[in-house]
């Protein structure tokens, strides 16, 4: 029975302690980015930083053009001329706004480096299904699961406290990289404004959200809480003295 009683309070230390280190799902990381410890990816803070980047360099429409050699290789569709080839002009960016057409949208994400990395894409739409609570996808996930926000509510409405590590969220459609593939002249998009997921032509200017896999780096051990310890060296003592007793 005593060893019961000791397994039992053992357990109940540990769950403690895994209590006390898994708490929140978004964390904040350097260089403005916000680590997902559920899912394993990192999102960029800004969820405009398209506008943000442009307002500080006047020829980022430019090299981002440049960069992807003037065009984006998607799947066969009238805007490509039925190539898959797409013509990059500074038509498909809005550096007013940070709104991009799909084509733009592709074409930043390639281009960017945020907290030294260059592998940012725009969020996956994975499984492909359409309408409100469409938790599976990246930003559906986001919306619903990470920042508690119902269907038919703005992204605005988040009382979850990680909604502030994010800045410049629009109540509006963001871009998914993933094409619609009944008719790839479309693509899917998430609504912010009231959790509806569904696709539309990629002429269309929405936001882009950038995120990538993984995390920026190896995430610092999180220092329990001191009576955590102190219960626990009150436990392992309170054992040792019985023992000590028992062998006495």
């Amino acid at each position: 029975m005593k060893h019961k009683k000791i397994a039992l309070a053992l357990a109940l230390l540990a769950s403690t302690i895994v209590t006390g280190t898994a708490q929140a799902a978004l964390l904040a990381r350097t260089g403005g980015m916000v680590y997902d410890t559920v899912n394993n990816i990192t999102w960029a803070a800004d969820a405009n930083l398209f506008q943000t980047q442009a307002a500080g360099n006047p020829n980022l429409v430019t090299e981002i053009i440049t960069a992807n050699f003037g065009v984006i290789n998607d799947t066969a569709n009238y805007y490509d001329g039925y190539d898959g080839i797409y013509n990059l002009s500074n038509a498909d960016f809005n550096t007013g706004t940070g709104a991009m057409t799909w084509f733009g949208a592709q074409a930043w994400a390639n281009n960017l480096t945020l907290g030294g990395y260059t592998d940012w894409t725009l969020p996956a739409t994975i499984p492909a299904l359409a309408g409100t609570n469409q938790t599976g996808s990246q930003m559906g996930d986001l919306f619903y699961i990470q920042l508690g926000v119902s269907s038919f509510s703005s992204i605005a409405t988040s009382t979850n406290p990680s909604y502030s590590l994010f800045a410049n969220v629009q109540s509006y459609a963001y871009w998914s990289g993933s094409e619609y593939a009944p008719d790839p002249t479309g693509s899917w998009y998430f609504n912010t404004n009231n959790g509806n997921q569904y696709n539309n032509d990629k002429s269309y200017q929405f936001y882009a959200w950038a995120v990538r896999a993984g995390d920026i780096a190896a995430p610092a051990a999180v220092p329990l809480p001191g009576a955590v310890w102190l219960f626990g060296s009150a436990l392992l003592g309170s054992i040792g003295l019985k023992r000590h007793k028992n062998i006495a």
